[in-house]
């Protein structure tokens, strides 16, 4: 794996650069430098909650915050890739391999590196809306790419995906949380 190929690829796909995607499509050579930039975008954000979350004082909190974040990000991943990949080739005329998708998507994630910054008060919040847009345009044209859509189809694959995804994300995030709260309660209970 080679670090400086992947990082001229984060750039290159937060530049927008559709010939990247397209070169990333047919080129399985970037599979695991895809996987490592959702790898490294999720441990960035997750490291910006940590801190974040040390800020408050809560350093259990913002360990186990860590940890979800950092799975989630990958889970959440791998999640978006399949279902747009459903979505994409059975109901917005999509035509292509997941393999192909999971590369373009992974790269599509490069934006999101900017969530390092969402331990900044007041700033971060408006950064992470900033690099959720940029990476949900980054994702229509991975999409676009790595299925051979039109503007239109990739539009409605991205959303419709990632509505789903949302849904998803934000149950199993709730359910951590009930847990969680759960089990603070029965450990205060035996205080």
């Amino acid at each position: 794996m080679d670090f400086n190929r992947i990082i001229n690829g984060m750039i290159r796909a937060a530049r927008l650069d559709k010939t990247f995607y397209e070169e990333v499509r047919h080129d399985t050579s970037y599979t695991q430098d895809a996987l490592a930039v959702v790898v490294l975008v999720s441990f960035i954000g997750a490291l910006g909650g940590l801190i974040s979350g040390l800020s408050f004082g809560s350093v259990g909190g913002a360990i186990l915050g860590f940890i979800v974040q950092l799975i989630m990000g990958v889970v959440g991943y791998y999640l978006w890739v399949y279902i747009a990949h459903f979505v994409g080739t059975r109901f917005f005329k999509g035509a292509g391999e997941v393999g192909e998708v999971q590369r373009a998507f992974g790269f599509a994630y490069a934006p999101q590196a900017l969530n390092i910054l969402s331990a900044i008060p007041c700033a971060g919040v408006l950064v992470g809306i900033v690099a959720w847009i940029w990476s949900i345009a980054a994702g229509f044209i991975a999409i676009r790419q790595s299925l051979g859509q039109d503007d239109t189809n990739a539009a409605l694959t991205v959303v419709v995906s990632a509505i789903v995804v949302f849904v998803i994300v934000a149950v199993v995030t709730g359910i951590f949380a009930a847990v969680g709260i759960g089990a603070a309660a029965i450990g205060g209970a035996f205080k």
